[in-house]
């Protein structure tokens, strides 16, 4: 947490220290004006807060906490200390902060404790040292600040060698759960992404949203964006909500948090509750491209690439791709972006060699569509000596990633026999892979396989209707030739009850829809019924 905000959270934090009852500022005055300390120190935090019948005053408010901090008063020392870091109702001078700071550290003040190693951390005032910062959180988290436990937890979390703090998710866990358990929001959503990823706790997505909730809606930006994405897309299970996405989403952004922006860019770009709108999304994805989000950068760049909302500019998206890479060296998507424009020349020259060197590096990071384009170009030799064994190698490790598009082409390999062995039951294995995640082309092949009994399979009408009817969902992803036989083969199960009821009126359609698309027998068909 930056010391800016523990200025805000210290000024504007309520606590009375005078009474369990909240009282109104006339109250304190009364009895600040005979000396007493607490009174003091409570009637500045109503000038602070424009409370208790009073308006917002820094003046005054760093007038009383001036006397209360005379009077030895640890609470009002610590937060008039942080008054003179920020010139805050007073000239900004380290000096006299430290020194206040200070004289409440002696009274084993826990916020002192907390400031004065966070000024040892910054070097305000004094040289800076890991050694002296160490020692003071430790203790400011022993005696149960919050934000101090929040910062040590931190250090655990990712590892901190300045201090010589090493990585130890269980130290981590155990440091942001006395924090979040005082309601500090940035440990809160800590936890929530431990508890995500499993990192020192079991994997648990019902209390990671649990403690992303507890956060966005104590204000934490970051946790508002975990929550608005879980509405998006239905994660954490929860059920798809944009009203409850927009609403946390504009919460971040008047926080002008980037992966807000981002989340912003996302609902035009995919028309997620609202009509698309490239345009705007575009708009959204600056922002946050602006603020380094790497995902924006190559978002951006793939829609000035293919002109989605912007002036189409190969010269900007190469030089988005580039940024993306410098922001984010592991970023495989910038990495296969670069190796995307070296390829095809987009905004510099075609260079095959470099293309390849990217794209290599971005499917060693697990990118399917890198990996595809190293298949296609050794086994073409696109530019690069032919080279089938490195071909298959790319290709098996798309399909193992989860590849559609790999997967097909594995099948497709195997059923041509062409630089695999021919093995109709592994195609087969394959192709129904893609088609069973949803690969609606591989449906299509599938199902005039399982209609004809082609190759050494055997025929399957029930099979066979299953994938043609699949296949039609998406014609578009079809040429003319396979679109026709897709058609006509549905069309004659819907003819002779194969795989499915007789239904002449369908027939009828998809035998239209196949003379349409080129298939000569469905073109008589349609003569004759027309007669």
């Amino acid at each position: 947490m930056k010391i800016k905000q523990f200025l805000m959270l210290v000024l504007l934090i309520a606590g009375s220290a005078f009474s369990l009852a909240a009282q109104d500022a006339s109250f304190y005055k009364k009895y600040a004006e005979k000396g007493d300390k607490e009174a003091m120190y409570n009637l500045a935090e109503c000038y602070l807060k424009g409370s208790g019948g009073v308006t917002e005053d820094m003046n005054q408010a760093t007038f009383w906490l001036t006397k209360a901090a005379k009077k030895n008063y640890a609470p009002a020392q610590v937060k008039l200390a942080y008054c003179y870091l920020f010139g805050a109702g007073v000239l900004k001078d380290y000096k006299q902060a430290w020194e206040l700071v200070q004289k409440a550290v002696k009274q084993d003040n826990a916020e002192a404790h907390y400031l004065n190693a966070m000024m040892y951390r910054d070097g305000l005032y004094v040289k800076q040292d890991w050694n002296k910062w160490r020692q003071f959180i430790d203790r400011a988290a022993k005696l149960g600040n919050a934000d101090a436990q929040y910062v040590l937890g931190h250090a655990y979390l990712y590892g901190l060698s300045d201090a010589n703090i090493a990585q130890n998710p269980d130290f981590a866990v155990h440091w942001l759960k006395k924090a979040a358990d005082q309601g500090n929001a940035d440990a809160s959503y800590a936890l929530g992404v431990c508890y995500e990823l499993g990192i020192g706790v079991p994997q648990d997505e019902s209390t990671a949203i649990g403690y992303y909730y507890a956060a966005a809606n104590a204000g934490n930006a970051n946790a508002q964006c975990a929550v608005a994405n879980a509405y998006l897309v239905g994660n954490y299970g929860l059920n798809i909500n944009y009203t409850e996405a927009y609403k946390y989403i504009n919460a971040a952004i008047e926080q002008e948090n980037p992966k807000a922006y981002r989340l912003m860019g996302d609902v035009y770009f995919y028309g997620l509750g609202t009509d698309e709108d490239n345009e705007k999304a575009a708009e959204w994805y600056k922002k946050a491209a602006d603020a380094n989000i790497v995902f924006a950068i190559t978002q951006l760049a793939d829609m000035y690439r293919m002109g989605l909302g912007v002036t189409k500019d190969e010269n900007k998206a190469f030089l988005l791709y580039r940024k993306a890479v410098d922001t984010d060296a592991d970023d495989m998507d910038g990495l296969a972006g670069l190796g995307l424009c070296y390829e095809n020349g987009y905004g510099v020259s075609k260079n095959i060699p470099n293309a390849i060197g990217y794209y290599k590096k971005a499917a060693e990071k697990g990118n399917n569509y890198s990996a595809m384009r190293l298949y296609r170009l050794y086994r073409e030799g696109e530019g690069v000596s032919k080279d089938t064994n490195q071909a298959i190698q790319y290709l098996r490790q798309a399909a193992d990633n989860g590849s559609n598009d790999a997967l097909y082409n594995l099948g497709k390999e195997y059923w041509i026999g062409e630089i695999l062995h021919e093995d109709d039951a592994a195609a087969i294995k394959y192709m129904t892979q893609a088609a069973d995640n949803g690969m609606d082309f591989a449906a299509g092949v599938l199902g005039t396989i399982y209609y004809s009994g082609i190759g050494t399979v055997t025929k399957n009408y029930n099979l066979a209707y299953k994938y043609l009817s699949q296949a039609v969902r998406s014609p578009e992803e079809f040429g003319n030739a396979l679109l026709s036989e897709v058609y006509r083969d549905l069309a004659a199960c819907y003819r002779f009850g194969r795989g499915t009821e007789v239904d002449h009126g369908l027939a009828s359609y998809y035998t239209e829809l196949a003379a349409k698309y080129g298939d000569e027998g469905s073109v008589i068909a349609v003569k004759e019924l027309m007669r």
